[in-house]
């Protein structure tokens, strides 16, 4: 996944927007907002050899807040965000262990759960809803950072 066309990001961050707003309306009756498309979109930079530009984020999000129907330029802000922090820390991260790593990409998300409720539903902030998600998107990405390593284990060296 070192590199990845912009039309298929295009078509990923679709689908798992979609899949985001199937399972959306269970997983909040749980006080859990998972953002996927969020979370896709730090996977994708995080994972590339180069470092897309704010150009890149800004369009990207933008395309994702018309997908999203969310407010223009919501997405788009926060998606530039992520893709500078993700751009200046690249070369501490690869000091840090997948946990630190898993860490801080579900506090990211959390960071962008609280700031996408400010803005859209300001009257229905929940810090319940932010400190459950939290946990439940640490443990979601610590449990894939392992299940990855132990896949990676099982598959013989050639």
């Amino acid at each position: 996944m070192n590199y990845i066309s912009i039309p298929k990001v295009i078509l990923i961050l679709f689908v798992v927007n979609h899949i985001e707003s199937l399972t959306a309306p269970i997983l909040i009756q749980a006080f859990i907002n998972l953002p996927l498309t969020f979370l896709v979109f730090s996977l994708v930079v995080y994972r590339s050899n180069s470092n897309p530009g704010s150009i890149f984020a800004f369009f990207i999000g933008f395309y994702v807040d018309i997908i999203s129907d969310s407010p223009i330029g919501l997405n788009a802000m926060l998606f530039c965000m992520m893709s500078y922090l993700i751009n200046s820390y690249s070369n501490t991260f690869r000091l840090f262990s997948s946990f630190q790593v898993c860490l801080f990409f579900s506090a990211s998300s959390l960071f962008f759960i609280g700031f996408k409720n400010l803005f859209i539903n300001i009257e229905n902030f929940s810090y319940l809803e932010l400190f459950i998600s939290f946990i439940f998107n640490s443990f979601l990405l610590i449990i894939l950072s392992i299940s990855r390593f132990n896949f990676l284990r099982i598959i013989p060296r050639g």
